[in-house]
């Protein structure tokens, strides 16, 4: 049951995140900085290349795929962090409305 509830969580925070990220798109200070992270990959081709993950850039095939494995690792651990923020979001509204008689 829990692990039901978990992926239909998941399956909402990426509605929801759909849905904000569609929303600060319109937000002026998210936008300046969406566009000084791409003046910045556009200037250095080697900022581009490390968001990219491009394998020439990488010593050996070893150090590529470890970079591979963090960078995996790092989007999978910012996703958990994500929908733990979401739920605890949910859970401090339901208190909140218990507290004041809501319900």
């Amino acid at each position: 049951m829990e692990s039901l509830l978990i992926k239909q969580a998941e399956e909402l925070s990426d509605e929801i995140i759909n849905e904000v990220i569609k929303r600060l798109r319109s937000d002026e200070s998210y936008m300046a900085l969406v566009r000084k992270r791409t003046e910045i990959q556009l200037q250095y081709s080697f900022v581009m290349s490390v968001v990219e993950g491009d394998e020439s850039i990488f010593p050996s095939a070893e150090e590529y795929l470890a970079w591979l494995e963090v960078k995996q690792t790092f989007d999978e651990t910012e996703l958990m962090e994500r929908l733990a923020i979401y739920c605890q979001g949910h859970a401090d509204c339901y208190a909140y409305l218990k507290k004041i008689g809501a319900f």
